[in-house]
């Protein structure tokens, strides 16, 4: 009865052992499972998790430009009419001072011209063409009143929609990265688990093994009653229960360290499980996000197409209304300079004629003077001469002087003088050239 005593001793160590390495079985197989749960979840996330990082990089993007740009657009829509206000009246109070000095300058030289209208004092005003200044003037200010009120409506459905694109708080996504290989990573690691939790399994069927070889040995030397018993167990069978015996708490050891090792992975595995359910969230928010600011301006535009169409075309007339108003200032001023160039144009021009004058009659006396001169020696010649020259021997020994006539022509609106074609003097002398003549009798 010595052995059934001996294997007593090792059967409470034995079933203790057991007992731990069912537990760390448990533990083993909870840890793998929680990872393999974690891992599908991950799988789940990932290729969704990266489309979200990839989109939500470049719509945040265009989500802070929109954001940007509609804050631009409600400047320029408040500034915009404010500053052709400013313009317009600026226009306004230059065109009443050109026209004052227009109207107070009178036109008093006699050459210049009067419109047919005009019965009182001629100025320079009475040049322009008032009813078309006013129309101008009445085209811009209507256009500016229908700019400003679409500039108040829109205005305010511009701020509703900045409102509503800042409310959705677009968060700072961090900037990470997602890869198959980090997946794959992860993938190697419960895979090592499960190699290691069927290691624990197999050790611990060994050990319930160990536990049956001992309660079967038992149960059999408790049956015997004979004196023989201790001979149904050889020493070198009992001495390999032994050894089995002592070698549990190693084994739990080693197990339990094996354990420690399908923890820590599993543990590694739910923090990445962890980090990839945060980034979704969080990518997800910032899709929500987006997709709350895109709808505000969507709406904005949607609301706004045909009146900021209206107001695009009403910016350009008015503009074009405010340019040909400057110029038309800035002509009115020109033509009050011009006209003082014209009066001084007109006293030169006079002084001209004047010297012209003179000198045309001074060259037209010289010229009667050499006429005169001439037609005495031609008339002596004839006389002292002519009745013993036969006629046909020079025809044109009878012909008068040429004389040259000045004449007096009209161009450009002023009186000038030039000097005609040389003339035959049967013009002016044709008197005087009948008493010239050969006696036709020779």
């Amino acid at each position: 009865m010595a052995t059934l005593e001996k294997l007593a001793k090792l059967s409470e160590p034995s079933i203790q052992g057991a007992q731990l390495v069912r537990e760390i079985v448990s533990s083993a197989e909870e840890s793998l499972s929680q990872s393999e749960r974690d891992y599908a979840a991950i799988y789940e996330i990932h290729p969704k998790l990266g489309f979200l990082i990839s989109d939500n990089q470049m719509q945040s993007k265009v989500c802070t430009s929109l954001i940007d740009g509609l804050s631009q657009h409600l400047v320029d829509l408040e500034s915009s009419v404010t500053q052709r206000r400013q313009q317009a009246g600026e226009l306004r109070r230059e065109m009443a001072m050109v026209i004052e000095l227009l109207k107070s300058r009178e036109v008093v030289e006699r050459e210049f011209r009067s419109p047919p209208n005009v019965t009182g004092k001629h100025t320079l005003y009475d040049h322009i063409d008032q009813d078309a200044v006013d129309e101008l003037s009445r085209r811009t200010g209507e256009g500016l009143e229908e700019l400003e009120a679409i500039a108040e409506s829109d205005g305010a459905r511009c701020k509703l929609a900045l409102d509503e694109a800042r409310s959705a708080d677009l968060p700072n996504s961090e900037d990470i990265s997602v890869t198959w290989s980090a997946v794959g990573a992860i993938w190697e690691l419960v895979e090592e688990s499960r190699k290691a939790a069927a290691e624990i399994a197999q050790d611990s069927r060994s050990m319930d093994h160990h536990c049956d070889q001992l309660r079967d040995t038992i149960r059999d030397l408790e049956a015997d009653e004979s004196d023989s018993g201790d001979q149904l167990l050889s020493l070198d069978d009992y001495n390999v229960l032994l050894r089995d015996t002592n070698e549990i708490p190693a084994i739990v050891e080693d197990l339990r360290e094996v354990l420690a090792d399908i923890q820590r992975r599993a543990e590694e595995i739910n923090v990445r499980y962890l980090q990839y359910s945060a980034f979704y969230q969080e990518n997800l928010r910032t899709f929500d996000a987006i997709a709350r600011i895109s709808a505000a301006v969507d709406k904005y535009v949607a609301a706004t197409g045909e009146s900021q169409a209206r107001y695009a075309q009403l910016v350009s007339e008015v503009d074009s209304g405010l340019e040909d108003t400057w110029s038309l200032v800035s002509w009115y001023r020109n033509f009050h300079s011009a006209y003082d160039s014209l009066i001084a144009e007109v006293h030169r021009r006079r002084h001209a004629q004047k010297v012209l004058y003179a000198a045309v009659e001074d060259m037209r006396s010289k010229l009667d003077g050499m006429f005169l001169e001439e037609m005495r020696l031609r008339t002596g010649f004839v006389e002292k001469s002519g009745p013993f020259l036969p006629s046909d021997l020079c025809p044109f020994i009878q012909d008068p002087p040429a004389s040259f006539v000045v004449e007096e022509a009209v161009g450009e609106g002023a009186r000038v003088e030039r000097f005609a074609s040389v003339q035959s003097h049967e013009t002016r002398y044709s008197k005087q050239a009948s008493t010239m003549g050969v006696d036709s009798r020779l």
